[in-house]
């Protein structure tokens, strides 16, 4: 008799765990959810003002104390264009919305370098997000694809 109350006892404990995790993970979901919209809804916002571009960063061929200097890809056309970012350094891969204008670049004589000034990079994504999201999506469509 003791042992089958103990048996039922552990039984009732595994399936209370299983739900609390269960709902753990759902509510986890959930929130991966509601941020990923909400930053999918910020870019496309920011995407919508005048000039806005998103553009990735291809290489960093200098970092200064005053900024750096960059290769950067832009995302709609897949051009490359030297760029100069004022007062920031962005890592290669790094998926920027931004705003600058073109200028001469004395270092490469090059008449189309792209300068960003401070405050127009107006969102930016490190490749680590970029990598999570994919997976989100990827396991979002998985399930979809389940159901």
């Amino acid at each position: 008799m003791f042992l089958y109350l103990l048996m039922t006892c552990a039984f009732a404990g595994v399936v209370a765990l299983a739900a609390i995790v269960l709902r753990r993970l759902k509510n986890r979901q959930v929130r991966q959810d509601r941020l990923w919209f909400g930053y999918r809804q910020h870019m496309d916002e920011l995407q919508a003002s005048p000039e806005a571009e998103l553009a990735r960063v291809a290489q960093v061929s200098q970092k200064t104390k005053h900024g750096a200097k960059a290769v950067i890809v832009w995302e709609r056309t897949g051009v490359e264009q030297e760029s100069w970012f004022e007062g920031m350094s962005p890592n290669p891969g790094d998926l920027l919305l931004l705003r600058g204008s073109p200028g001469w670049g004395p270092d490469t004589s090059s008449p189309n370098v792209f300068y960003v000034a401070p405050g127009l990079v107006l969102s930016s994504m490190t490749v680590q997000a970029q990598e999570a999201a994919d997976r989100h999506h990827s396991l979002r469509a998985r399930a979809a694809a389940k159901q």
